[in-house]
């Protein structure tokens, strides 16, 4: 992708059907992300595919998957974008 700095190889199924086990993903390198974008996080020591959701003051990683739940980031925990997903 012209867009993409990077890809990722996506493991487990937590964004099926868009993003489904053992694919490439194509990421751009950006710091922020708005909330509904799908990107690469760094939080609590693991990396993720999620979209970025922001209700509030509270932000969630959200899984497309129904069978997950969202992973509420905590204040006391840095969240890093790595980047946005380009395809």
């Amino acid at each position: 992708s012209p867009n993409a700095d990077f890809g990722v190889r996506i493991a487990g199924d937590s964004m099926e059907p868009r993003f489904v086990h053992g694919q490439i993903v194509w990421v751009h390198r950006q710091e922020t992300l708005r909330s509904g974008e799908i990107g690469v996080f760094l939080y609590d020591g693991s990396a993720y595919l999620k979209q970025l959701r922001r209700d509030g003051g509270r932000v969630f990683l959200h899984s497309l998957n129904p069978a997950y739940a969202d992973l509420e980031v905590s204040d006391a925990l840095p969240l890093r974008v790595l980047g946005k997903a380009v395809s």
